[in-house]
Parts: structure tokens; sequence; C-alpha cells
């Protein structure tokens, strides 16, 4: 799939899936998706977080391209949608099916990690959030 092309993708939060495109680096390094949402655009991590909300789609790139890539690296609060405990979380690795989360501020050895399946991120029991 090149840049510009939609597809449905699972996992874009805890609304329904959606029409999306894909925003990639110039070396084709996936950096994550912009949404048409309520006459507003969504930019979306690569595993469906919300970023933010612009007014244009071109905003909404831009936003992708800028910190798609980097926001993976911040701390994210993962919520348990049946219980609404929060923990503070680091991503450890994105796949298009998975996100492994190291259950803690840092991502050390020893650390208990968890793994998710995406579409359980947006249908599911959890909920992860960038608070950054």
């Amino acid at each position: 799939m090149t840049d510009g092309e939609s597809r449905l993708l699972r996992g874009t939060g805890p609304r329904e899936a959606e029409h999306v495109l894909e925003v990639r680096r110039e070396d084709g390094e996936l950096c994550g998706f912009v949404a048409p949402q309520d006459g507003r655009w969504r930019s979306l991590t690569a595993f469906g977080a919300a970023l933010g909300e612009h007014d244009d789609e071109r905003d909404a790139r831009q936003h992708v391209a800028t910190f798609g890539l980097s926001a993976l690296a911040d701390r994210w609060t993962l919520i348990d949608r049946s219980t609404g405990e929060e923990q503070l979380v680091c991503i450890q690795h994105v796949s298009p099916n998975e996100i492994t989360l190291a259950l803690d501020y840092y991502s050390l050895p020893g650390v208990p990690t968890m793994t998710i399946r995406i579409e359980d991120l947006s249908t599911g029991r959890w909920h992860l959030e960038h608070r950054a």
C-alpha cells in the first residue's frame, strides 16, 4: 500500500473502524495514520491511538510525520476499561497485530510486560492514552 491509499484499520480507538490513510517517511517506514471524522481529521499512531485532531488532512499528515514515531517513546497510560484502573507504561514493540508494553515508568530488564492485541485496544478491555 502506498501513502494516500485508504484501507480499513482496526484499532483506531474506541470508535468503530473507519477508512484511514497511511503516512510514511521517505524511506517507507510507517509513521501512523490520518482519518476523517465529523468534518475534521484525526492523527493516529501506527497502532491506531489518537495523537490529535486537525482542521484538514494536510495538518493531520504533518502531525503524524513529525510526532507519530517519537510518540511511541513517550510514556502512555494503559486503562483497564473493566475496572477504571490506570497504569503508566512504556511501549516496547508494535506490530500490525499486537503491542508489547513495559508496565512501569521505564522499560528495563526485569520490568513486567504485557502484550495486547491491537483489536482489543479498539473493542476490548484495554485503552492506551497518550498524555504527554
